[in-house]
């Protein structure tokens, strides 16, 4: 039960991390909170509950986002992907739940790979809604580098921060599950 709370508390922060980047980087439109709440989530509560955490996080936050909500197969595409950082925040928790540098560069990792995941895989939806996958991931390409280079940096600081905090107050009792 303290699992599922836990889960509860952290997709309402995760979805809060979303909205804040409207409110913190208004103008700056491929920086974003929202994966790095998302992994630190997995980090905090294990692989499945961290997948449960992406999804039902950016399915809400898709679904209310201001600008409306998204294609159904971009949403397909944003809620696997939300689901597959999550996963790995879980999968990863050892290796992210460290004191000093090596946290840093784990987080630094977990960044540029989900991250490049991530865009893939919602780029791809996207040229399926429009017809042409080669002409939406050209035309994506700028963005997602801007995309991977600006979660580089919140990773690494969120890793210097969150890395040693994990290693003192790690998971769940059920962080495995």
């Amino acid at each position: 039960m303290r699992t599922v709370v836990r889960s509860a508390s952290l997709i309402a922060f995760t979805v809060a991390c979303g909205y804040a980047k409207m409110v913190l980087f208004p103008f700056l439109f491929f920086v974003e909170l929202f994966s790095a709440a998302t992994v630190l989530s997995g980090a905090l509560t294990g692989v499945v509950w961290g997948a449960w955490i992406g999804a039902v996080a950016r399915l809400v936050f898709s679904v209310a986002n201001p600008y409306g909500p998204p294609h159904p197969w971009v949403l397909a595409a944003q809620i696997l992907g939300g689901a597959m950082i999550g996963a790995v925040g879980g999968l990863l928790r050892g290796r992210l739940a460290r004191s000093g540098s090596g946290s840093a560069f784990a987080w630094l990792g977990v960044g540029l790979a989900g991250t490049l995941a991530y865009d893939l895989l919602t780029n791809v939806a996207q040229g399926l809604v429009f017809g042409s996958i080669p002409a939406t991931l050209a035309l994506g390409a700028i963005p997602a580098v801007q995309h991977v280079a600006s979660n580089a940096a919140i990773f690494f600081v969120v890793g210097r921060l969150a890395g040693p905090w994990l290693s003192r107050h790690g998971g769940s009792d059920d962080a495995a599950a």
